[in-house]
């Protein structure tokens, strides 16, 4: 590969030893960064010369968390149901409306399944019921995603088919809704659930799925992300055919979630593991919050109308303290690391309780709390002590801020969600995350989430937690790049590193903070060549 100079460039490159307007890439890694003659003079001698014109360059953007398969799928073979103002769907009766006018387009005996839902941002304030979805189908399956990816509504006949027609069927964790002995077609939590996915997804789907793949891969290089994350299940080998095929360009951090038996998934080995990194061992320790399934310390503020809770009701854990425990274990026994899903303060002391507890748990290794929402500032403090890395979701701030502090949590806890600010004042290592597809894929939107913390009807909530937006860039830079272990050759515009970087139409660090959502991707590079 020929050498290429970049020139007259405002280079961003997140690392304090590296500074100039002149970047020199050879065989698809940065050779030097330096400023202007000097490095010119040096370089210039059978390179290929592109003259910036000034323009901004940062690393290319990691998403440290997300579900980039789920994400592809959603867009490819799902109805879009995402509600106001993610959407456009306002009420259940336009809900009905748009999945029977996509069953008109999409004909035949496949199910219907809508994805994006969420009955907190609708006026009737509930999930379809199987009632509702009949009105659809009464043949087909018909099932509805929450946005949260922790809920659902399925038909009658999609219930038929996985079996649950009577009130048997009880998880050990999550819930099913039922009424006179019969289900409501209301499921909450992956372990209810499942039965009805596992019956809905047809082998026909499976012949779009590197094809949803190749076509998610543009849409996330559009944003600038060069490295996506396939945050839970077991789907390496799905990745490794995609690169083979040559259907994805981006590098990709895959997460296994445990074996369903209990056990560990094995490591993840491909090529030089710079293309499909290895990521930690995916835990989920409860819900979600807008769901009302995060595991609390204190009762949740409000009720919620059409899924009303017993009094003093907390949410529930994602598995048994014990099962944690358990896990954590063998994980730090294996020499690993977990990424845990960790939305509600009650959790997060399950989880650090048990990372003290576990005699084999890996203090060495980079574990992560994902989400992280409700972290209180005595959690933060543990997890400071004990090397836990926090990937907070401030997304969460302008989709659902307002019901957070008027509804869900109330004032004092529902302000303060994602306390990036906390985290940066005790110099913690944290990344930034939409949890794609729960909300659109966009760093730049995540940056100003964090400096904002503005809600939908714009007010400021928890001024005190809003950060730099350089601090904030590290969130989808470097920071991410070490919690997966991959700050040797991610992360940074830094010599001897992949040459993953994106220019930018303006100066993310000189411009109002209003205007960061509408910041242009200009061009996107990946390793040394031009992919946008």
């Amino acid at each position: 590969m020929s050498r290429i100079l970049i020139k007259n460039a405002n280079l961003i490159t997140m690392d304090e030893n590296a500074a100039g307007d002149c970047m020199v890439i050879e065989n698809g890694k940065i050779l030097a960064v330096g400023r202007g003659k000097k490095l010119i003079a040096e370089s210039v001698s059978g390179a290929n010369v592109i003259d910036m014109d000034g323009a901004c360059i940062v690393p290319g953007f990691i998403d440290p968390h997300g579900h980039f398969f789920i994400s592809a799928m959603a867009r490819k073979l799902f109805a879009d149901v995402s509600c106001y103002p993610v959407g456009k769907v306002r009420s259940v009766s336009e809900l009905i409306e748009n999945l029977r006018q996509y069953g008109k387009q999409h004909l035949g005996n496949s199910a219907i399944i809508g994805f994006g839902f969420d009955d907190t941002l609708v006026k009737e304030y509930r999930m379809p019921t199987a009632e509702d979805l009949d009105q659809v189908s009464s043949g087909r399956s018909v099932i509805v995603f929450h946005t949260s990816l922790h809920m659902l509504s399925a038909n009658t006949a999609a219930m038929k088919k996985a079996g649950i027609v009577d009130d048997t069927f009880q998880p050990e964790c999550g819930n099913v809704y039922y009424e006179n002995g019969k289900p409501t077609g209301v499921f909450e939590e992956s372990e209810a659930m499942l039965p009805v996915v596992k019956k809905v997804f047809s082998p026909k789907m499976a012949l779009s799925i590197l094809k949803a793949m190749e076509e998610e891969s543009e849409r996330y290089l559009e944003k600038g992300i060069t490295t996506v994350c396939e945050g839970a299940g077991n789907m390496a080998a799905l990745y490794k055919l995609a690169y083979r095929m040559k259907r994805m360009k981006n590098r990709a951090i895959v997460c296994q979630s445990l074996k369903p038996d209990g056990t560990l998934p094995g490591k993840i080995s491909f090529r030089n593991g710079k293309q499909l990194i290895d990521g930690p061992v995916k835990l989920i320790a409860d819900g979600s919050i807008q769901a009302y399934t995060a595991y609390v310390t204190q009762p949740y503020y409000k009720n919620h109308p059409s899924r009303p809770k017993p009094e003093g009701y907390c949410g529930n854990p994602g598995m048994t303290p014990e099962k944690l425990l358990q896990a954590v274990n063998e994980i730090g026994r294996a020499g690993r690391a977990f990424a845990v899903h960790c939305n509600g303060d009650a959790a997060l002391d399950m989880v650090l309780d048990a990372f003290a507890k576990a005699p084999n748990a890996n203090h060495d290794a980079r574990n992560l709390i994902i989400h992280c929402q409700m972290a209180r500032e005595d959690q933060l403090d543990r997890m400071k002590e004990l090397g836990l890395l926090p990937s907070f979701f401030p997304a969460h701030i302008y989709v659902w801020g307002d019901n957070h502090v008027h509804t869900f949590l109330g004032e004092a806890r529902g302000s303060r969600i994602d306390p990036v600010g906390s985290a940066v004042r005790r110099g913690m290592c944290f990344s930034l995350h939409n949890d794609a597809p729960v909300t659109e894929p966009s760093p730049l939107s995540l940056i100003w989430n964090s400096v904002a913390r503005m809600t939908q009807k714009g007010e400021v909530i928890a001024p005190e937690q809003r950060i730099s937006v350089y601090e904030a860039l590290k969130g989808v830079t470097c920071n991410a790049a070490y919690q997966y272990g991959a700050e040797g050759f991610l992360g940074s515009l830094s010599r001897g590193k992949k040459a993953d970087f994106v220019v930018l139409d303006r100066d993310i660090l000189n411009i109002p903070v209003e205007e960061i959502p509408n910041i242009r991707i200009r061009e996107v590079w990946l390793e040394g060549r031009r992919v946008r």
